[in-house]
């Protein structure tokens, strides 16, 4: 019987101990810019991370582009956009700040999360799903969607960071964090645009990450998510 308080004492002085151990928290912030285009697959941007406390590096962001259509260049129209368009924006009739936003995954369709990663050039990483918004604003407020308005988009996400994607510094890590940024057309034929999230100076996306109550994602393990973990 005294055995058994003792074992029992311990234990509670264990927990006790264990419940007053402080959590780390991470806060880091980056600017990056990119390239991709709707136009590809899957669509991905890729570029630097050029300033913040997490550059040099490296990043991707890739978009779920599966049971999208391909553009018909026999066809004057894009196809490929077009579906995009209707699918995934809706118009904003807010006066003064008219525009179309559009969510990557489209809200409540069930399509696989967006994903990203960063890769910090000391070897440190971090990575997850996030919701990917893109807005272009209505100019004239006519309802009607003109070229010139897609030439400069407004673009941003909220970053979800999953423990099983982060290494070194972030090993043992996950958090959230959230960028924006600006979303241009630097090629009408191949519809490339660029993905900017200033500054170079000062990081305006930002990541806040912690190392208790982490756990992995579970939704979106497809083979071919195992396979994107492993590139």
């Amino acid at each position: 019987m005294v055995k058994r308080r003792v074992i029992l004492v311990m234990g509670m002085f264990i927990l006790l101990i264990a419940s007053h151990v402080q959590a780390t928290d991470l806060y880091d912030n980056f600017s990056m810019e990119g390239y991709g285009s709707f136009m590809d697959a899957n669509p991905t941007w890729s570029g630097d991370l050029i300033g913040g406390s997490l550059s040099p590096g490296t990043f991707w962001l890739k978009v779920d582009g599966s049971g999208w259509p391909s553009d018909n260049p026999g066809t004057p129209e894009n196809e490929r956009w077009d579906y995009i368009f209707s699918n995934n924006f809706t118009y904003v009739a807010s006066s003064g700040t008219e525009c179309w936003d559009g969510y990557f995954p489209k809200q409540s369709s069930g399509a696989l999360p967006t994903e990203w990663r960063f890769f910090m050039a000391n070897g440190d990483t971090m990575g997850g799903t996030c919701t990917f918004v893109v807005s272009i604003k209505d100019l004239n407020a006519n309802g009607i969607m003109e070229e010139s308005e897609y030439l400069h988009k407004v673009s941003s996400a909220t970053l979800i960071a999953w423990i099983n994607f982060g290494g070194g510094k972030f090993e043992g890590f996950c958090g959230n964090g959230s960028f924006s940024g600006d979303l241009d057309l630097i090629d009408e034929v191949t519809m490339e645009e660029k993905l900017y999230v200033p500054s170079p100076s000062f990081g305006m996306g930002m990541t806040h990450l912690h190392d208790t109550g982490c756990s992995t994602p579970t939704g979106s393990m497809t083979w071919g998510a195992i396979k994107s973990i492993c590139k």
